[in-house]
């Protein structure tokens, strides 16, 4: 191949991956059930959950409001997601990056050791979002589905 071809073709290419849109990050702001029939929970426990999400990357605050092992429950957080450590009500200290599309959250103690990965995803028409959720003490982890209200 000649120096010209050689040129036209990495132009060729040069301008394919332009055109290309970049890759976004998904908003996950909106109101959402957990569709217990749809997910795995493992020992969960979890009978009813609803989240509410406002995200306005890099900031994410959510309040969790739902039933586990009879007992209602709700819980309010805020974190980041440009890969900054903050802590949550429970005391962990929560990481949160993107990996493509998915935000990855992990939480560990102040030894460092992981007590949680959290991996979430929207579905490209909006109206589901994923959870897949894997514990230190639990080597099964739970798949949860929402769907948005």
């Amino acid at each position: 191949m000649n120096n010209l071809a050689k040129l036209f073709l990495s132009l060729s290419l040069l301008f394919a991956a332009a055109a290309l849109p970049a890759q976004t990050q998904p908003n996950f702001t909106g109101t959402w059930k957990l569709n217990t029939a749809k997910s795995k929970l493992g020992n969960a426990g979890v009978s009813a959950l609803v989240v509410d999400i406002d995200h306005k990357d890099p900031v994410l605050k959510y309040t969790a409001k739902g039933t586990s092992g009879g007992q209602d429950f709700e819980v309010t957080e805020t974190l980041t997601t440009d890969g900054k450590t903050s802590r949550d009500s429970q005391g962990t200290n929560v990481k949160a990056h993107w990996e493509g599309a998915t935000l990855v959250a992990e939480g560990s103690g102040d030894d460092g050791s992981m007590i949680y990965i959290s991996r979430l995803t929207l579905a490209e028409d909006g109206k589901t979002m994923t959870r897949v959720l894997t514990q230190k003490d639990d080597p099964q982890p739970r798949h949860e589905l929402y769907e948005k209200l």
